[in-house]
């Protein structure tokens, strides 16, 4: 699926910078899929998976103007889903929900170039709200 109106409008640095965040994407995909594998809650998991699930097809839509496909970080992976491991789910959920709210901020640099991006900023931005959401669900459970 290439996006012929818009080909015109993409400099080589918009494309270097969308191969960047498919790679972002795929590599958030799997970490999110590994993390809802490991949910304390069947609440938690299917979160996770919501979100793992619109990386993935934002991944999808990145590929979709670079014309390549774009292998995982890893070491990325492996780092978030220890990190979690180790220091707790909350801990790797923080992290996470960082990334999210980042992610918000770069794409806003292509408003007005890529006619939807407004609508993977949302996304963007409700994946952070759902992640803060699990983290007071932790925070309660915890002091419960």
């Amino acid at each position: 699926m290439q996006h012929n109106a818009t080909l015109t409008t993409i400099t080589p640095e918009i494309h270097d910078k969308l191969l960047g965040y498919q790679r972002t994407e795929i590599t958030e995909h799997h970490i999110y899929n590994r993390l809802a594998k490991v949910a304390t809650t069947p609440e938690n998991q299917q979160v996770l998976e919501k979100i793992a699930n619109d990386e993935l097809r934002h991944y999808e839509h990145w590929r979709s103007y670079t014309g390549r496909e774009v292998k995982p970080d890893q070491g990325q992976i492996r780092k978030y889903f220890w990190i979690s491991r180790i220091f707790g789910f909350t801990f790797g959920i923080k992290l996470m929900e960082r990334g999210e709210e980042e992610a918000q901020d770069e794409y806003s640099g292509l408003i007005g170039i890529l006619p939807e991006i407004e609508t993977i900023i949302e996304e963007e931005d409700r994946h952070e709200h759902e992640l803060i959401a699990l983290l007071d669900e932790e925070r309660l459970e915890y002091a419960g």
